[in-house]
């Protein structure tokens, strides 16, 4: 009794674990979400050149109609315009600077070339003095020298035999007259000062030759020498200092041609402050923009006092009367899928009811960078005389759809649980085929798609074989 319990077991999983071959009904599609977004929404951004701060004073609500001219957002300026005059001052500073050190310049060059041409002259005049001394006035001084002296001693040689003369003449007379007592005073006078001129000579002599003429040839010596560096100084660093005065005045003709253009970007952000529509529409906050309605942590910023961010936009217009499209993002898988002109059923998330459908456009052939395919699609919009929208399902961008394509179908098609197959060599699949007598026989089927955990048969099995499905 036990052994025929344990095979009626036997029997039930195995009934349990093979499956019929019957060809049926088969399908494989698709669902995902699209959004729907207008073609060309007019996207808020600000890139500014120079200022660094747009703190929002007012930003208008989420979904307000707009007319053209409106304020949508407006950033407070205080600090700006604080920093706008800032610049302007300095811009002026510089110019009256700059003017100032431009003059100085080009008088630097008259003063550098002056003081050269006062050097070289001091250093030829050194040595044309020096070399005079050295060549003539030396020896004229000397021979003057020597010349004072000689007629000093000849002087006093000829007082001398004046008074000797005198004195023998007078010696004959037995009575010295006064008048001749007087003359042979006045010749003595005249003999004791040509002594002593002639004392002075020999000591100015000793002097000129000794001290005057050996300190003048140093002095001109020691000029020639100096004047001769600071001739070499001169053409050194006079010509530096000129080009230093040059790179110092190049400096600051750059510094103020940058300060020009800072006040110049500085300028142009004041368009910025105050962002205006350009046309009809509804404002958006986050960008309607490559396909997706992008607002994550702006909605954060997007209140009064918050920070804009910069380049990226943080905002968007949708255009009156605008064409909207659907555009989703799907993973590779369901990309693969798809195929352009396929069209599909799309329904608004509550209200089933409402059956529309689209066509798809276009399928990205790369994917964007966090991996996902762009498909765009044309949604076929009931006309008024066949279906009427409900109040209530009025089309805005943003609003998302549920979409579904049948990728592949058929009426009759062999279908087994993926875990009957099994791989085998060069990429083949096989199966294992419940014979006749209870064997079991190793078939080669050729699978096509799969759906889940069920995998189409193309060929390779007959309707009403078993399969065997292993555990």
């Amino acid at each position: 009794m036990k052994s025929l319990l344990l095979l009626a077991a036997g029997m039930a999983v195995s009934s349990a674990a093979e499956v019929t071959v019957e060809p049926k009904p088969f399908a494989i599609d698709r669902s995902f979400q699209a959004m729907i977004l207008p073609a060309k929404p007019t996207l808020i951004a600000i890139d500014p050149t120079s200022w660094p701060d747009f703190t929002i004073e007012q930003i208008i609500p989420h979904g307000t109609e707009v007319k053209k001219g409106d304020v949508l957002v407006k950033f407070d300026r205080e600090g700006y315009d604080r920093k706008l005059e800032d610049a302007k001052r300095a811009v002026e500073s510089r110019a009256l600077t700059l003017a100032s050190q431009e003059l100085a310049f080009v008088k630097l060059g008259e003063e550098t070339a002056i003081r050269l041409d006062a050097a070289r002259r001091a250093q030829r005049v050194a040595a044309e003095e020096l070399e005079y001394f050295t060549k003539i006035n030396r020896k004229a001084q000397e021979e003057e020298a020597a010349d004072d002296l000689e007629g000093s001693k000849h002087r006093l040689e000829a007082t001398q035999e004046e008074l000797k003369q005198l004195k023998m003449m007078y010696e004959a007379d037995d009575l010295t007259e006064q008048t001749e007592e007087i003359i042979l005073k006045r010749q003595q006078y005249a003999v004791k000062s040509s002594e002593l001129s002639l004392k002075h000579a020999e000591l100015t002599h000793k002097r000129t030759m000794d001290v005057q003429l050996p300190r003048q040839l140093e002095t001109l010596t020691t000029s020639a020498k100096s004047t001769a560096i600071e001739l070499e100084k001169a053409e050194k660093n006079l010509p530096r200092g000129l080009e230093t005065a040059r790179l110092d005045l190049e400096a600051a003709r750059i510094a103020s041609t940058r300060e020009k253009k800072d006040l110049a970007d500085l300028e142009k952000d004041a368009a910025l402050f105050e962002i205006k529509a350009d046309g009809e529409g509804t404002f958006y906050y986050g960008s309607l923009d490559e396909g997706r309605w992008t607002l994550g942590e702006l909605a954060k910023t997007l209140v009064k006092g918050g920070k804009a961010p910069f380049v990226r936009p943080f905002a968007s217009v949708v255009p009156k009367n605008a064409d909207l499209g659907l555009v989703a993002h799907v993973d590779e898988g369901i990309a693969r899928s798809l195929r352009a002109s396929m069209k599909g059923s799309v329904t608004a998330g509550g209200r089933e009811d409402v059956a529309l459908t689209a066509i798809i456009h276009k399928i990205a052939a790369v994917p964007a960078a966090d991996g996902r395919y762009r498909i765009d699609l044309i949604p076929e919009w009931p006309e008024d005389a066949k279906l009427e929208f409900p109040a209530d399902l009025e089309v805005v961008p943003g609003m998302n759809f549920e979409c579904r394509f049948v990728v592949h179908k058929g009426d009759a098609v062999v279908t087994l649980p993926a875990k009957a197959l099994r791989a085998a060599d060069e990429g083949k699949w096989s199966v294992q085929v419940k014979m006749a007598d209870g064997k079991s026989e190793t078939r080669s089927v050729q699978r096509g798609r799969a759906s889940g955990d069920r995998v189409e048969i193309l060929a390779g099995l007959d309707a009403g074989q078993v399969v065997i499905i292993p555990e």
